[in-house]
């Protein structure tokens, strides 16, 4: 908890009471000035900011520094209490969003502390940077994990990997050598059926 905070509070919570209290006690209701309960509601605003700030103070070390540039440029105090307290409690989107409105129509807002703090809670929050998936590195890691034993003989027995294995074709250079027998055995035949039966006579000229 930060006192420096709550006692700003008090300072302004006590001035607002005591204005509207003299302006009770001195001014006739009807000579009554609107302005000083304007002013007096911006106080209790600003206090409100001092006891937010108290439970969390804002800070803008994760605020781009292009984005504050640009505040400061549009005429945004980003030393104000209130200010500070609604650029650390809204979204990013939000605070761009506003500030390019400010910035599109500079000519038109005059107050524009005060149109940033009205409009920056109306800001429609959206998603910053690219709309691609961001992708790491960790991305591109297969699992090491080891599919258990029961498992894979599960997948090899419903798609009978092993008869598969069994029947797969043969290699070229087994299936080169089965016909290389295949002559041999078929060259010793022929030269056997050629070979004359010395008993026969019948095909003897002389």
């Amino acid at each position: 908890m930060d006192y420096h905070h709550i006692n700003a509070a008090i300072d302004l919570l006590q001035n607002v009471a005591n204005r509207l209290q003299s302006m009770v006690q001195t001014t006739p209701a009807n000579r009554a000035s609107n302005q000083t309960v304007y002013e007096a509601t911006e106080m209790v605003q600003k206090a409100l900011a001092e006891m937010s700030a108290a439970v969390n103070p804002p800070i803008y070390t994760d605020i781009p520094e292009e984005l504050l540039d640009k505040a400061e440029a549009l005429g945004i105090p980003l030393d104000d209490i209130e200010i500070r307290v609604a650029i650390s409690s809204h979204h990013l989107s939000q605070v761009a969003g506003v500030l390019a409105e400010i910035d599109n129509r500079a000519e038109e807002i005059k107050r524009r502390r005060e149109y940033f703090l009205v409009r920056l809670p109306d800001m429609p929050v959206e998603k910053l940077g690219s709309r691609l998936p961001v992708v790491t590195a960790a991305d591109f890691k297969w699992s090491e994990e080891v599919t258990p034993q029961e498992v894979r003989d599960a997948i090899k027995a419903k798609y009978k990997i092993d008869n598969l294995l069994q029947n797969q074709p043969q290699s070229r250079s087994s299936l080169f050598e089965k016909i290389k027998q295949a002559n041999e055995a078929l060259a010793k035949a022929k030269s056997a059926e050629t070979i004359p039966d010395p008993d026969d006579d019948e095909d003897i000229p002389f």
